[in-house]
């Protein structure tokens, strides 16, 4: 964590330095800019033997307003990526909380020098498909044992929420250890897909292509495939799978051991019966969780601190 923090440091002391600078001095950039720019169009007008007065003016301009769009559209990807992110909620799994169309404002530093903590509401890559960022509330932390019961989160047995929880999807009736750094986790599967697929013209490289693009489909491919940390049954870890020989060792019926170098963590939606959360794809490591939540800003009405 120590090292993290310095190489971290290191790297938000430049690039703020670089925006500062950028502040600073702004007119005499923008005035070198601006002369690069006309030499850059003269160079294209001659090079294309332009007379036409009216196209030289509209090739200046063309030029001129590409570059100021672009340097903005940069420097606003860079700001939302590492200061603030800019986010909009599609789906009503954090309802009452916040509810679809709202737009958030996400603290994109805090977990570069930080752990995240139990009921922080996180932006996250998803495991499923490694494409989409969701929003929900991290409630599970490394380490800890969790299972619902009478609507109720337990970890390590004690309640930790109010909130009702629907014990569905993947745990439902189980106790999970949420994996650590340093646990030893086996990917164990129950029978040998290979000789099944064989047996019915299936072709196996189409079927490792699927899942490498989709890891989230394991369940429905090869769905006697338990995950054990340090030898006891617990929620899948997705992004495990996400390798070709990993999976040409799963079909051939072969179990998989790794010792993680990262912490995992457990993530629920707050509106349980319409949330798509780690109850049916299992853990989120903490090199996929973007930033927190903080601020909503639209609609207007309900601007808030959350």
């Amino acid at each position: 964590m120590t090292n993290k923090i310095i190489v971290n440091g290191i790297f938000y002391l430049f690039l703020t330095l670089f925006f500062l600078y950028i502040f600073i001095k702004e007119k005499q950039i923008v005035k070198k800019i601006n002369i690069k720019k006309e030499k850059f169009s003269n160079k294209l007008i001659l090079k294309f033997g332009v007379q036409n007065e009216l196209l030289k003016k509209i090739i200046i301009k063309v030029i001129f307003y590409t570059e100021t769009i672009a340097t903005a559209i940069i420097l606003v990807l860079i700001i939302q990526k590492f200061y603030l992110g800019n986010f909009l909620v599609p789906t009503g799994s954090m309802i009452p909380e916040i509810v679809p169309k709202d737009r958030l404002f996400g603290n994109m530093v805090v977990y570069k020098f930080t752990k995240p903590k139990r009921e922080d509401i996180v932006v996250f890559k998803e495991p499923i498909e490694n494409k989409v960022l969701y929003t929900k509330r991290l409630m599970g932390l490394p380490g800890e044992k969790i299972n619902i019961e009478n609507e109720r989160l337990l970890i390590n047995g004690k309640v930790v929420s109010e909130r009702k929880y629907l014990d569905m999807g993947e745990i439902r009736g189980k106790t999970w250890i949420i994996p650590k750094k340093g646990d030893k986790i086996t990917i164990q599967p129950l029978k040998n897909y290979n000789a099944m697929f064989e047996e019915r013209n299936i072709d196996i490289e189409e079927i490792q292509k699927y899942l490498l693009a989709t890891p989230g489909a394991i369940a429905e491919i090869l769905p006697q495939i338990e995950f054990k940390v340090n030898g006891e049954k617990t929620g899948m870890l997705l992004e495990l799978i996400e390798d070709k020989e990993i999976i040409k060792k799963l079909i051939d019926g072969e179990s998989i051991e790794i010792v993680l170098d990262k912490d995992f963590y457990m993530m629920l939606g707050d509106n349980t019966a319409g949330s798509y959360d780690s109850r049916m794809w299992g853990f989120v490591s903490e090199a996929r969780i973007k930033g927190e939540i903080f601020f909503r800003f639209w609609p207007l009405n309900r601007i808030t601190v959350l």
